[in-house]
């Protein structure tokens, strides 16, 4: 079989060049007078073209021009259209669909007796632990009453500075670095002048506590001055004013008619509003700072607090109150309950968390029970001083 001669170097398409040696100098090639016949193909030209792979600015326009000629016209008519929302479904391997439920979470068939039983208890402990916690701080608060003034204030002094200490630490968690020492003495010296001169001796040490807080974190060079001076105030603003408002009742003369009058019809509000919520609660009351109360379950309860308070005025149940002043003090109630617990619940969403503490067993914080009384308090105190109670 005859065998065919290699090609010569002139006949192969890349003639091999000596690595060592330069290749020889060519003269330049004039320049085209006008573009070339292949200018409207696109694509990299061929390296049988004498151009060795290089494109000109014409291939370039014409390439861009052509592909995307309407791709202004398409997107424009694609922003006109109106898709309407589909489900889209992706499957990942070793991943099942379906939702997770609580036997993904524990384990435990939710169906199984057993698990069922369990679960039951748990929810009756839990609903035993805060009766007697809420039964155990009753019993205290109104043995501290009937022992005497002294003895219920410093009751109440204590369990303020505990919420106000829990206000502070819950604050350190979400990033704030308020003067806990600071706040908890103007706290304490709020409480002594109500107790002294009245709680409306206490603005002059609101006005200290102010600049003496931001004087000490200016000084204290530290971070977010206006940020951590407000949370320290707001301490004793917030939980320790409010609070002091009861120490003048607690020195009146019908002072355990009072008491009982402000926290039966504040706890008695509560309840209802919590009931008619659960029960017939469609339209959230504030839906940003809490969503979980309803408008439904505010008038329920309102008007179960008013019909309770006009029959223990009717019949004469809790004397010095008469009937007007029973109602109107129920009126306050159903006002400055549910504002006071509105309130807690927009400090606790800014700062991200859902109790202030966990110091009584089943309730969560001091702050979490008593946020309604916060401002039940001081507008009690503003209707005994009209009905002449005080």
């Amino acid at each position: 079989m005859k065998s065919e001669p290699p090609p010569s170097p002139a006949d192969a398409p890349f003639p091999p060049s000596a690595p060592d040696d330069p290749p020889p100098p060519s003269a330049p090639s004039p320049a085209p007078e006008g573009p070339p016949e292949d200018s409207a193909v696109s694509g990299p030209p061929t390296p049988d073209d004498g151009r060795a792979g290089r494109f000109t600015d014409q291939e370039y326009i014409d390439s861009s021009t052509r592909e995307y000629q309407n791709l202004a016209e398409e997107v424009a008519a694609a922003g006109a259209r109106v898709h309407e929302p589909s489900a889209v479904a992706a499957h990942i391997p070793g991943v099942e669909p379906g939702v997770i439920g609580f036997e993904d979470m524990t384990g435990k068939d939710l169906g199984d007796p057993e698990t069922l039983v369990r679960v039951d208890m748990a929810r009756r402990s839990e609903l035993g632990l805060r009766v007697a916690t809420g039964l155990a701080f009753i019993v205290v608060f109104f043995g501290a009453l009937y022992a005497g003034p002294s003895w219920v204030t410093l009751f109440l002094s204590a369990a303020v500075l505990l919420a106000v200490y829990e206000f502070y630490q819950a604050s350190r968690g979400a990033g704030f670095a308020p003067l806990s020492l600071a706040g908890l003495l103007g706290a304490a010296a709020i409480l002594y002048v109500s107790w002294s001169a009245g709680p409306f001796g206490a603005a002059g040490v609101m006005a200290g506590l102010v600049l003496g807080a931001a004087l000490w974190i200016i000084l204290a060079a530290r971070t977010f001055p206006l940020a951590n001076t407000a949370v320290t105030v707001l301490g004793a603003a917030w939980i320790a004013l409010p609070a002091s408002f009861a120490l003048p009742v607690f020195r009146a003369a019908d002072s355990a008619a009072l008491v009982i009058g402000v926290i039966g019809l504040t706890a008695l509000n509560d309840i209802a509003a919590y009931s008619c919520g659960r029960a017939f609660g469609s339209r959230p009351l504030a839906p940003v700072l809490s969503p979980n109360k309803t408008v439904e379950g505010f008038l329920g309860g309102s008007v179960i607090t008013l019909l309770a308070a006009a029959l223990v005025g009717r019949l004469g149940w809790l004397e010095p109150f008469t009937l007007g002043s029973m109602v109107v003090l129920a009126g306050v109630v159903c006002l400055a309950g549910p504002a006071g617990d509105v309130a807690e619940s927009g400090i606790k969403r800014s700062i991200g968390i859902k109790d202030m503490g966990s110091i009584l067993p089943g309730h969560g914080g001091i702050l979490d029970r008593v946020d309604s009384y916060l401002f039940t308090i001081p507008a009690a105190y503003l209707t005994f001083l009209w009905f002449g109670y005080l």
